[in-house]
């Protein structure tokens, strides 16, 4: 078996392991990043009493089914309030660690007023306020479309649209959090599919935070897609000018 196919074979069972994990949680995922915090907090200032009386504490202020979590702990080993600390580090895919930033490498950016690519994606003629400007970044090509100057609505141009995760929830909620970097409960999202004429549109957002995420795919092509940011309070403004940018997009079937 080579590398690549071990590699592959091995994220794969760690992807399952993940999902199993999860689905075999005895309370919502959210919650055990509250307890860690609380028993931190609780223990820093006073001794364990080895068992749970900080953790059915914070039951209580959670209104969280007791029995369950007990038996869940114990089941991982936990005996007391001090060791459940011991479980943290299996909840860090809640809260990936984000890399420190580099030193940004020297790129070379410009404006173009068209653009076609091998990958089908064609617009002919940029339309305003609309701004198209690509970037060499390591000598590959990003592009990205802007309304103008200083705005926060930004649309990048992707590849591969991930075409088999379309009604998977829980994957875009992941790469909302991913690209947000926020700290929220899950249920807070809500995950929207519509149609824009002749694309498809997924959006994720929330009543409490700021950012929008939009993915948007032609119906007749997997091979691009665009991802916008916006925020809640300019989206429907910022939804009908991607509608007008995606009307110079020549369309082709892939």
């Amino acid at each position: 078996m080579d590398k690549l196919r071990r590699k592959a074979l091995l994220k794969e069972l760690a992807e399952k392991d993940l999902a199993r994990f999860r689905k075999e949680l005895p309370v919502k995922e959210y919650l055990f990043p509250k307890l860690f915090d609380f028993l931190n907090k609780k223990l820093s200032v006073e001794d364990c009493k080895n068992d749970f009386t900080l953790t059915n504490k914070f039951c209580d202020n959670e209104n969280i089914e007791k029995p369950a979590l007990i038996k869940w702990l114990d089941e991982q080993g936990a005996a007391c309030d001090c060791e459940i600390l011991n479980l943290e580090d299996a909840f860090q895919y809640l809260h990936p660690i984000v890399a420190r930033p580099q030193p940004k490498p020297q790129s070379k950016r410009q404006k173009l007023n068209s653009l076609e690519l091998s990958n089908g994606f064609n617009i002919p003629s940029v339309p305003s306020p609309w701004v198209l400007t690509e970037t060499i970044l390591n000598d590959e090509p990003v592009y990205s479309f802007q309304i103008g100057k200083g705005t926060d609505c930004i649309v990048s141009l992707e590849g591969l649209f991930p075409i088999a995760q379309f009604e998977n929830d829980q994957y875009w909620i992941d790469l909302w959090f991913k690209e947000t970097e926020l700290n929220c409960s899950p249920e807070d999202l809500i995950v929207e599919r519509t149609e824009l004429d002749n694309y498809f549109s997924l959006a994720v957002k929330s009543k409490n935070w700021i950012p929008v995420l939009y993915w948007i795919k032609s119906k007749g092509s997997y091979k691009w897609h665009l991802r916008m940011k916006t925020g809640t309070s300019r989206q429907k403004g910022d939804v009908k000018e991607i509608t007008k940018l995606l009307n110079c997009i020549e369309l082709k079937e892939q």
